[in-house]
């Protein structure tokens, strides 16, 4: 099973980004307080304890680190939603989904 990386600054942020120079990351940001966060609680689960072993899993509780969570975006020129995973590879956004959207189908056929 995976270690999960838990952001909560932007100097994490950021070097989670530089991570992805040469390897894959999957970033789940979420909201604790959120119906539909919870709802893709169960898929994300599945999904890391099956993921590739050479990938990166991060989480970014959106109310936590709201700093982070919306710079990372923003750096990258996608809007900012919560539930959404980010697939980073090579430090940019290979991927990304939200809400409703975000499912163990997805997360296999994004990533693996």
């Amino acid at each position: 099973m995976h270690d999960v990386l838990e952001i909560r600054t932007e100097e994490e942020m950021q070097a989670l980004l530089e991570l992805s120079v040469g390897k894959t990351v999957v970033l789940l940001k979420y909201s604790p307080t959120c119906g539909i966060s919870l709802a893709v609680e169960e898929a994300w689960e599945a999904w890391t304890e099956s993921a590739p072993e050479a990938i990166v899993i991060a989480r970014c509780d959106v109310l936590g680190a709201k700093p982070a969570a919306r710079g990372i975006t923003a750096s990258l020129g996608i809007m900012h939603q919560s539930p959404q995973v980010l697939v980073l590879h090579e430090g940019k956004c290979v991927a990304h989904t939200s809400h409703h959207s975000i499912s163990l189908k997805w997360l296999r056929g994004a990533v693996g």
